[in-house]
């Protein structure tokens, strides 16, 4: 219903109304967390699950499988919407000082942008929290963001996509977020603690669902029997999560517009490829969607 509001408000007031619900929404998840944890919390090893990925790579979906365990909740804080909204993305974010010291005694699933930087391991480390870091081949994130952006008012980027067809959004993606986004894919891979998390690959989730959320689960101590991971990933499968629509089948309008990988063949030019290969083709290499820079 919130974001149903929200859509037909314009740009700058459904902003600030997402901006003034962002705290006492908060602290109302935080509380059910706490509540939670005094049930469930003896269950489980890790009250904190923690998800870093960027934007339009399957976080939220991760996010909606590790909420389904009983007891654990989603929580966004306030402070990185407002970051957000005010750099015009979250992908820079630095997590607070307090940001795990106020989830104490809560069951919860952390899913935010930030990018690896040695500031952010380091209370990833201190607080003990294991966590999963999540790719997506940027080509697909370029596509995906933009179909995202122009359907959600209340998206800080809205205006600057909104008069834009598919190639000039693309090619307003590939001068303003890739080459940030490179580098955020860059600072996990080469900053994460190999002990503490693990990589996981959007393209790789789709192929097989069961077998790599089951690895998620073991990494957070969760069940991982049969069962428990064919329910859930059943219940958050895409037919389910679109309301009956096949992968492939497109709905603009919907979170879940197409979930499927390769989707930017569909829309790059030449001169966008080589546009991105400027940015990020060595990039496509080393995370191995591409063998060489011919695509």
């Amino acid at each position: 219903m919130e974001s149903l509001v929200r859509k037909h408000l314009p740009n700058w007031l459904a902003m600030g109304v997402k901006r003034c619900i962002s705290i006492p929404r908060f602290w109302k998840q935080v509380w059910a967390a706490r509540r939670s944890f005094q049930k469930h919390g003896p269950s489980y090893p890790h009250p904190l699950l923690f998800i870093a990925g960027l934007p339009k790579s399957g976080t939220s979906w991760m996010e909606s499988m590790l909420a389904s365990y009983p007891g654990y909740k989603k929580v966004m804080p306030a402070e990185a919407i407002r970051h957000e909204q005010k750099h015009k993305g979250s992908h820079d974010y630095q997590l607070s000082e307090i940001t795990f010291s106020q989830l104490q005694d809560a069951l919860v699933v952390l899913k935010l942008h930030v990018r690896g930087s040695l500031h952010n391991i380091r209370l990833l480390r201190e607080a003990d929290v294991p966590y999963i870091v999540m790719y997506r081949d940027l080509r697909d994130v370029a596509v995906s963001h933009y179909f995202y952006v122009r359907r959600t008012p209340w998206h800080p980027e809205y205006e600057d996509y909104s008069d834009l067809d598919v190639e000039e959004g693309l090619r307003h993606f590939g001068r303003t977020l890739l080459p940030d986004f490179v580098d955020w894919m860059r600072t996990w891979r080469e900053n994460r603690d190999r002990e503490q998390s693990i990589e996981l690959r959007y393209e790789d989730l789709l192929n097989d669902t069961a077998g790599e959320f089951r690895r998620v689960a073991s990494h957070f101590s969760l069940d991982t029997s049969p069962q428990t991971i064919e329910d859930i990933v059943e219940k958050h499968s895409f037919e389910n999560m679109s309301g009956g629509r096949t992968r492939g089948d497109q709905d603009s309008d919907s979170f879940t517009r197409r979930g499927v990988a390769g989707d930017w063949k569909r829309h790059f030019t030449p001169e966008l490829k080589d546009q991105f290969k400027t940015h990020a083709g060595q990039l496509l290499i080393d995370f191995e969607y591409e063998t060489d820079h011919s695509w």
